[in-house]
């Protein structure tokens, strides 16, 4: 059977296998048929289609009477990465997913902390999506903290980004003349305007993309040095990211930095998961601050 001709079903099945295989140590022919309402004569023609092309993945236990992974186990269809684990029980925790939703069998006692940031109207993220695909603008009620205000705006949205705390839109503010963020759940209300004010500049900085280069912190040891690469997947000892410069601010932020802390007239180069950034300078162009 050729892997790259395998129907989105069938490879959605192997790839359950696999989780089962690599997590759970092991899998057999009730787990997949409950798991995709399934019938027990297509949940052994699953497991043997898959033993047949992944033949060294794993072996029938005729004690257990399942199958388990074999020591040279190496997934074909999934990731065996741990996040491929730990977001099963962040759909959880989040309600995204009930019990019977998610892959783990076996739940290990776990807690997350709760995001009890502001619910966002439904009705205004439609009307966001709408005003974003059909290229229109709206007017919206905006509360802003950094105002004290309610006001009014007409905006022009074309995307929509969140910073793993809250979701932003990026739109174009008539009034000011600028793109900018708005929270999504400060908006109150938002309403579909047909026409559009002449013509808009593009978002320089969401279309600039910038690098972002993070290191340990250098007074670190030498061996507190190697445990951070180890954690932030770094090479070299760098963490290089490319992102958009609209993003910047809070790609910062999300490695423990301050932006808006300042020392010798530049932002503090410290982060609470003990980095620092090694282009400190061009960051700082990039913030608008040189």
């Amino acid at each position: 059977m050729d892997i790259n001709t395998i129907k989105p079903r069938l490879r959605r099945r192997f790839e359950y296998i696999e989780f089962q295989l690599l997590w759970e140590g092991s899998v057999g022919r009730k787990i997949l048929q409950e798991q995709f309402e399934i019938s027990p004569q297509q949940a052994t023609l699953d497991l043997t289609a898959y033993l047949d092309i992944a033949p060294k993945n794993m072996s029938y236990d005729p004690r257990r009477r399942t199958y388990v992974p074999r020591s040279n186990f190496r997934p074909l269809f999934s990731s065996n990465e741990s996040s491929s684990y730990l977001m099963h029980l962040e759909m959880l925790h989040e309600n995204y997913r009930n019990k019977d939703e998610i892959w783990p069998e076996k739940l290990p006692p776990f807690e997350l902390v709760s995001r009890s940031t502001r619910a966002i109207d439904t009705s205004v993220l439609i009307t966001v999506l709408r005003a974003i695909k059909e290229k229109k603008s709206l007017e919206i009620r905006y509360v802003s903290l950094s105002s004290d205000a309610q006001e009014n705006r007409l905006v022009i949205p074309h995307a929509i980004a969140g910073d793993t705390h809250r979701w932003h839109m990026r739109a174009f503010d008539v009034d000011k003349k600028r793109h900018s963020d708005f929270v999504l759940s400060r908006i109150e209300y938002s309403v579909i305007k047909d026409v559009l004010p002449g013509p808009i500049p593009d978002d320089e900085a969401w279309n600039t993309y910038v690098d972002l280069v993070i290191s340990p912190d250098p007074n670190l040891t030498e061996r507190q040095r190697a445990q951070i690469e180890v954690e932030f997947s770094m090479e070299a000892g760098k963490l290089s990211l490319s992102l958009r410069k609209a993003m910047l601010f809070y790609y910062l932020r999300f490695y423990g930095f301050n932006p808006r802390e300042m020392e010798n007239d530049t932002m503090r180069n410290k982060s609470s998961f003990n980095l620092c950034v090694e282009n400190l300078g061009d960051i700082e162009k990039c913030l608008d601050r040189r």
